[in-house]
């Protein structure tokens, strides 16, 4: 069995408006990506490219990168063999992830079509059957973001992830009008991405010790593990890395210093599935706990998502899925449904969707 060809297909899903710490959006744009086998399966995966300030890859880099670089090194090898082909997707192309995480997933689904069973079989297997979810609330004033709060809690969704920025003042009337406007029962996180400094920090989970946050997610710069190390010492909630994580050496580091208590395992920052099961798995040997993060995936990377929280043994945190509050398509069939706050775990082969073709014209780019 053979590779026989790699397509790609940018594209961009609209959404809510939406601000982090990096920038502002309200579209979600990935590249598409199919490979073809010689028995006539094809496997789709999807390759972030929304936020080039954080990434560092675009629409235009993703698909030159896979179509110029990565194509003509796998054409000709089994589709099975996964980790040897990452291995040479990993010699063609040094530290990009969001090109890598697209054909990672487009493996993964196809070595699942041609096995006959869900990916999650080839992650190990299923612990659930569901995932408990997360959303996040985008920046903006106290008054809206506490609106935004309740639109989740009626959507079914009772985990919020807020959004931080560069100005902790704001920042702390942010959390309290959140907190005010959802009530005490519901679970609160917060998330500067790394745009606070290690005083600010720490002054600022003081004065929000009352608002009783689920816990602080990277609030200094991700090679700042002292910054880290100094704030998870001095606050009374656990401490996630997000912008320290990338690949399982990280994550020894982050250990080895005692900077975080949680891992945010982000798809797009691991290069799909296979890092991310290394990832977790070294995370599990250093005692720290993992989630599973949102880059507000438009479409086959939010399924593989599924599927990496399906395997994973300690799951003790609801994971983030904000793009199923914000977006406003969907090239999936089916459609994904929130239940109770909960997401089924697709039960086909494969990644358990195939593409809305008429939904993927609508969104599709030409570069």
């Amino acid at each position: 069995m053979k590779i026989t060809k790699v397509e790609t297909i940018p594209f961009g899903v609209p959404i809510k408006q939406f601000a982090d710490a990096y920038s502002s959006f309200n579209r979600s744009n990935a590249v598409l990506v199919k490979i073809f086998s010689d028995d006539g399966t094809v496997g789709i995966g999807e390759a972030c490219a929304w936020e080039p300030e954080f990434y560092g890859e675009t629409l235009e880099s993703v698909s030159s990168s896979i179509q110029k670089y990565i194509a003509p090194r796998i054409v000709g090898q089994n589709p099975l063999d996964i980790n040897r082909i990452m291995s040479i997707v990993d010699s063609t192309l040094a530290r990009i992830t969001c090109a890598k995480e697209g054909v990672d997933l487009a493996l993964f689904d196809l070595a699942g079509k041609i096995l006959n069973v869900p990916v999650y079989v080839l992650l190990n297997g299923c612990f659930r059957d569901r995932i408990p979810i997360a959303c996040e609330i985008g920046i903006d004033t106290p008054e809206v973001m506490a609106r935004s709060a309740n639109d989740l809690l009626n959507m079914g969704i009772s985990v919020i992830k807020i959004k931080g920025s560069d100005n902790v003042d704001e920042d702390i009337r942010r959390v309290k009008a959140v907190r005010e406007g959802v009530g005490s029962k519901v679970k609160l996180r917060l998330d500067p991405n790394a745009h606070w400094y290690t005083h600010e920090s720490i002054r600022v989970m003081r004065e929000l010790e009352e608002c009783n946050l689920e816990y602080l997610e990277q609030p200094v710069h991700g090679l700042d593990l002292h910054g880290m190390t100094k704030i998870r010492e001095s606050i009374n909630i656990p401490l996630m890395a997000d912008e320290s994580i990338w690949t399982p050496e990280d994550v020894l580091e982050l250990a080895r210093c005692g900077a975080a208590d949680i891992i945010n395992i982000k798809i797009a920052k691991t290069c799909g599935l296979l890092l991310a099961k290394k990832v977790e798995a070294t995370a599990e040997a250093a005692g720290l706990r993992c989630v599973v993060g949102t880059e507000i995936e438009p479409g086959f990377s939010l399924a593989a998502k599924l599927h990496l929280a399906a395997s994973m043994k300690n799951l003790p945190f609801a994971c983030e899925f904000t793009e199923v509050s914000l977006l406003q398509d969907s090239i999936l069939r089916p459609k994904i449904e929130i239940t109770d706050g909960y997401i089924k775990v697709p039960e086909g082969v494969g990644l358990g969707f195939d593409v809305d073709e008429e939904a993927l014209m609508r969104c599709r780019f030409d570069l």
